[in-house]
């Protein structure tokens, strides 16, 4: 039964990313779950995505992911791991600028491939570096037999400059990969 359920949240979420939702739309609609570490996370995971590629943000190097190897077993590997401050066109805006500490959301855009396992969840936590603040912890899943799947985590709950990092872990705990990202000061 459990596993009726997780398919049927999923061609929920699959048919909200088709239909041609605006990014506003599918935040408003599409919420999967929320983090215990910090329960006012939202996570939306639009979709495991068709035939043709959208552009792509462009990543820098602090935004390249350290990507561990997949467990023993699994099949699921990272493509791309990018924090941004938004998502349009299921896709990561590129900007230049350190993210703000203003409590403005702060996304963590991950295209996973599972082309030959089965659905698996992943969890997405941001963390200070050499801090002890971590926020987010927010699961998203991931289903099987896809070439390619685009999902993404976003918080309000980084208050602090400096450099954090966005992890992404699998079921069992295992970290897929991280990637490195500035926060600057609150704007006055």
């Amino acid at each position: 039964m459990k596993s009726f359920s997780c398919l049927a949240l999923l061609l929920t979420l699959g048919a909200a990313a088709c239909s041609g939702t605006s990014s506003g739309d599918a935040a408003r609609g599409t919420a999967v779950s929320e983090g215990s570490a910090a329960p006012q996370s939202t996570a939306i995971a639009p979709t495991a995505s068709t035939a043709g590629s959208s552009s792509r943000a462009p990543e820098s190097p602090a935004q390249a992911p350290t990507v561990a190897n997949s467990p023993m077993g699994s099949t699921l590997s990272v493509k791309r791991l990018v924090v941004t401050s938004g998502v349009k066109d299921r896709e990561p805006v590129s900007s230049a600028d350190a993210l703000p500490s203003d409590g403005s959301p702060i996304y963590a855009f991950a295209e996973l491939s599972n082309p030959h396992g089965e659905s698996e969840n992943v969890r997405i936590t941001f963390e200070r570096k050499g801090g002890a603040e971590r926020v987010g912890n927010v699961t998203l899943p991931v289903p099987a037999k896809v070439s390619r799947h685009r999902t993404w985590a976003t918080t309000r709950f980084i208050r602090a400059a400096g450099v954090w990092e966005a992890v992404l872990w699998n079921e069992s705990g295992g970290e897929l990969g991280r990637t490195s990202f500035e926060v600057g000061t609150a704007s006055s």
